[in-house]
Protein backbone atom coordinates (compact mmCIF):
# COMPACT_ATOMS: atom_id res chain seq x y z
CA UNK A 1 0.00 0.00 0.00
CA UNK A 2 1.48 3.35 -0.98
CA UNK A 3 1.18 6.68 0.81
CA UNK A 4 -1.80 7.81 -1.26
CA UNK A 5 -3.78 4.67 -0.35
CA UNK A 6 -2.94 5.12 3.32
CA UNK A 7 -4.01 8.76 3.21
CA UNK A 8 -7.32 7.85 1.56
CA UNK A 9 -7.98 5.11 4.08
CA UNK A 10 -7.21 7.45 6.99
CA UNK A 11 -9.48 10.22 5.65
CA UNK A 12 -12.27 7.75 4.93
CA UNK A 13 -12.01 6.32 8.44
CA UNK A 14 -12.17 9.84 9.91
CA UNK A 15 -15.32 10.57 7.91
CA UNK A 16 -17.15 7.31 8.50
CA UNK A 17 -16.29 6.43 12.11
CA UNK A 18 -18.68 9.00 13.65
CA UNK A 19 -21.46 7.89 11.30
CA UNK A 20 -21.01 4.19 12.02
CA UNK A 21 -20.55 4.67 15.77
CA UNK A 22 -24.00 6.21 16.26
CA UNK A 23 -27.21 4.22 16.56
CA UNK A 24 -29.37 3.81 13.46
CA UNK A 25 -32.23 6.29 13.14
CA UNK A 26 -35.62 5.17 14.43
CA UNK A 27 -38.06 4.06 11.79
CA UNK A 28 -41.35 5.82 11.55
CA UNK A 29 -44.47 3.73 11.32
CA UNK A 30 -46.30 3.99 8.06
CA UNK A 31 -49.68 5.61 8.30
CA UNK A 32 -52.37 3.73 6.47
CA UNK A 33 -54.03 6.19 4.15
CA UNK A 34 -56.33 5.76 1.25
CA UNK A 35 -54.49 6.56 -1.90
CA UNK A 36 -55.85 7.21 -5.34
CA UNK A 37 -54.33 5.04 -8.03
CA UNK A 38 -51.69 6.91 -9.96
CA UNK A 39 -52.47 5.31 -13.31
CA UNK A 40 -55.54 3.34 -14.26
CA UNK A 41 -55.97 1.37 -17.44
CA UNK A 42 -59.53 0.46 -18.36
CA UNK A 43 -60.26 -1.59 -21.46
CA UNK A 44 -57.25 -0.45 -23.42
CA UNK A 45 -56.12 -2.91 -26.06
CA UNK A 46 -52.63 -3.06 -27.47
CA UNK A 47 -52.27 -3.38 -31.20
CA UNK A 48 -49.07 -4.95 -32.42
CA UNK A 49 -47.82 -3.58 -35.70
CA UNK A 50 -45.73 -5.65 -38.07
CA UNK A 51 -42.05 -4.91 -37.52
CA UNK A 52 -39.79 -5.41 -40.53
CA UNK A 53 -36.99 -7.86 -39.87
CA UNK A 54 -33.64 -7.51 -41.56
CA UNK A 55 -32.06 -10.81 -42.51
CA UNK A 56 -28.29 -11.06 -42.05
CA UNK A 57 -26.27 -11.26 -45.26
CA UNK A 58 -23.23 -13.55 -45.45
CA UNK A 59 -20.37 -12.14 -47.52
CA UNK A 60 -17.10 -13.88 -48.22
CA UNK A 61 -14.01 -11.73 -48.63
CA UNK A 62 -10.85 -12.90 -50.38
CA UNK A 63 -7.83 -13.04 -48.09
CA UNK A 64 -4.26 -12.77 -49.30
CA UNK A 65 -2.03 -15.72 -48.45
CA UNK A 66 0.41 -15.14 -45.62
CA UNK A 67 4.14 -15.58 -45.91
Amino acid sequence: MNDFDQLLELKLRQLLDPVVAGPPPARRARRPRPQQPILTVDGVGIELAAVPVVEPVVVTLPVAAGR
